[in-house]
């Protein structure tokens, strides 16, 4: 029962209010608007709102490189924090994400927890941020994919900047949203 302005600090913009009001049910919903109007709050607002109704069950934040998902993981660790019981910190899936893990004393790297440290289990988290390959690699004749699949089901998916992808890449994502 969480307001925007309770999560974010500040009233939803009239396009975040649209967004999330019609982000009421499962489906795919696009979200395409200037720099800075806030879409990464309402993508997220979204997802709180639909994990609340028990519709979804987490969620997979993902971004096109290393460094973008890395600094929204900052971000959605504070907005886990004021949905959340518990402490929680989303896994971080890109290719160099256990660098990122060993910065912050590898506590998740101990004996009996590295069963989630490689990347294509990454995504078996409630909650995740990394990059797009990682959920791309779910739909491709790759060892594995259906764990990234199944990591992914009953989330919501959130795909940002997206329109910085080429022709193969956005084939890759029509079959992704297909499949989700």
């Amino acid at each position: 029962g969480l307001s925007f302005e309770h999560l974010f600090g500040f009233s939803p913009r009239d396009a975040q209010r649209q967004f999330i009001d019609r982000a009421s049910r499962p489906g795919l919903y696009v979200l395409e608007a200037p720099m800075g109007i806030g879409k990464t709050e309402a993508a997220l607002y979204a997802a709180y709102r639909l994990m609340e109704q028990g519709v979804h069950q987490g969620f997979y934040f993902a971004l096109p490189t290393r460094l973008t998902s890395d600094r929204i993981h900052e971000r959605v660790t504070d907005f886990l924090a004021k949905i959340t019981n518990e402490p929680t910190v989303p896994k971080l899936a890109h290719g160099t994400a256990w660098l990122t893990e060993y910065a912050r004393g590898g506590e998740n790297l101990a004996s009996g927890k590295s069963w989630f440290n490689p990347s294509k289990r990454a995504l078996l988290y409630p909650y995740a941020v990394g990059t797009i390959d990682q959920a791309l690699l779910s739909v491709l004749n790759v060892k594995h994919s259906f764990v990234r699949l199944f990591g992914l089901a009953g989330k919501v998916v959130i795909l940002d900047e997206v329109h910085s992808y080429d022709m193969y890449t956005g084939t890759l994502l029509d079959e992704l949203v297909e499949r989700l």
